[in-house]
């Protein structure tokens, strides 16, 4: 396997219930890529069939995820399962893969003053303008998730490991 550089491309997955979201970074300052993919049938099938696509189009060194038995972290069996199957791919591609719990990604944001998923979120969109749009508003407690809040989970995943 490669030897790790900050200045490196690195992929970052959030699955969510409708695919996942994704950014591809080199260095903690420059995004190249962001996004969700929404999958239909087999979302687990579906959706490493997508990352084998961006880990082919990307050439990443480093994969980022969450890791879905960590302190804080609440993904449901299906997502834990892929999680676990994305760590197998990149393997199998010899990419190096790290894992962040969510406590490990509260933490290394609280010197901003971020400590929740929204704090965080409104930390990335000052930091990368081109997010900004794609904000979206506070969750009320009766509401889903917005789907666009995997692609900060995903910057937040990246950067927990660029910026330790």
């Amino acid at each position: 396997m490669k030897q790790y550089s900050l200045n490196r491309r690195t992929l970052a997955i959030d699955p969510c219930t409708k695919g996942f979201g994704f950014v591809v970074m080199e260095g903690p300052s420059l995004l190249v890529d962001y996004g969700v993919k929404g999958v239909m049938g087999d979302k687990n099938s579906a959706c490493l069939k997508k990352i084998a696509r961006l880990i082919e189009y990307y050439q990443p060194e480093m994969i980022v995820l969450e890791n879905p038995i960590g302190k804080g972290s609440r993904r449901c069996l299906r997502v834990q399962e892929l999680i676990v199957e994305i760590s197998k791919l990149a393997s199998s591609k010899e990419i190096k893969s790290q894992k962040f719990s969510r406590s490990q990604i509260r933490k290394a944001f609280s010197s901003l003053g971020a400590f929740t998923k929204y704090q965080i979120a409104c930390s990335l969109a000052e930091r990368f303008p081109e997010l900004a749009l794609r904000l979206p508003p506070v969750r009320k407690s009766w509401m889903s998730e917005d789907e666009r809040m995997s692609v900060f989970d995903a910057v937040a995943l990246a950067l927990t490991l660029l910026c330790s």
